[in-house]
């Protein structure tokens, strides 16, 4: 091929990821390091009470002739990443002289849970994800359409309305807790941190696990059946034919379930949000909405947002150097 058909077939798609992921992230960054305050000017206002008027001096944000609230902006460097870490107080803090309402440890906390939810929850999506296609590819024909149809109903569903599910099944007054009363066990999932975080986790494993059940049910359709046979012919037993030809042919699959996998579970957020409200845990993603809501600083939230994005990049490096490694070694 050309250089040029080359760069004609790829300019549309390079374009557009850098008008949608690089342009964003450039601005993100930008924003994280720059640090805006309303300009205050002393003003003389008349004040009326019961012992007549007289004039009141105070201090309030100064506006444009269109009314909107002018603005002094400075270069506040990694200022606001310090404050996110917990390591000072944010340029905002200081100026209003306080203090910021997170606790100075709560990015670890998240990010200590976030890390938890991705080792949990990765081992299970690629085996439970493997052992379902492999049952799968054991169904008759006749019933396999539509136990494909049931199993992909989770992933199907809404994040927002899956984790809904849940935390309607588990309430105190829920189906899920009434069947356990009925054996004596009794469990308040809502109001304590192991079980609400044992939910989270639970959640992203029935949510996901459908995806890598599909990706490896695609890939068995592609296994060797020669390969297969040759191997029954030598006496190869079941695991050793999945040790030796099946697991080997879906090598790059498992690859890529999981890097797909490692990118979602890092900015977990929906079930957070939907399930505890940050009351019990939290995650990265969370954090970064509570600055930004709640805190209302965009430029701190901006600060959480690159250090998501480092982070999950710095999940993906071990498996990228490994497929680049590969494929050089292939080619």
């Amino acid at each position: 091929m050309k250089r040029a058909s080359f760069f004609g077939f790829v300019a549309p798609s390079v374009a557009l990821m850098g008008l949608l992921l690089a342009l964003p992230l450039v601005l993100t960054l930008w924003l994280s390091m720059r640090h805006c305050a309303p300009v205050m000017e002393l003003a003389t206002v008349q004040q009326s009470g019961p012992f007549g008027t007289h004039a009141v001096t105070t201090q309030r944000a100064r506006v444009d002739a269109a009314g909107r609230v002018l603005q002094e902006c400075r270069f506040a460097g990694l200022a606001y990443y310090r404050s996110v870490l917990g390591l000072e107080a944010a340029p905002a803090d200081r100026a209003a002289d306080r203090t910021t309402e997170r606790a100075p440890n709560e990015f670890f906390g998240a990010l200590g849970f976030t890390l938890l939810y991705v080792a949990v929850t990765t081992p299970f999506v690629l085996v439970g994800g493997l052992a379902l296609a492999l049952a799968m590819n054991h169904v008759t024909a006749r019933l396999r359409g539509a136990f494909i149809a049931a199993s992909l109903l989770p992933f199907i569903i809404t994040p927002v309305v899956g984790a809904l599910a849940i935390k309607w099944l588990f309430r105190d007054n829920g189906l899920v807790p009434h069947l356990l009363s009925g054996v004596g066990v009794q469990v308040f999932w809502m109001a304590q941190a192991w079980s609400a975080q044992l939910l989270v986790i639970l959640y992203g494993i029935w949510h996901v696990l459908p995806f890598a059940f599909i990706v490896f049910y695609a890939g068995l359709q592609g296994v060797p059946q020669d390969s297969l046979e040759a191997a029954t012919l030598d006496g190869a037993t079941r695991w050793q034919k999945l040790r030796y030809v099946t697991l080997p042919h879906l090598a790059p699959l498992v690859v890529f379930v999981t890097l797909i996998h490692l990118m979602d579970a890092y900015r977990v957020f929906e079930p957070v949000l939907v399930l505890t409200q940050g009351a019990f845990t939290t995650s990265v993603q969370y954090l970064t909405y509570h600055v930004l809501l709640q805190e209302d600083n965009p430029h701190k939230a901006s600060a959480a947002a690159v250090l998501t994005v480092l982070g999950v990049a710095l999940l993906l490096v071990p498996l990228l150097r490994r497929t680049w490694r590969e494929q050089r070694q292939g080619a």
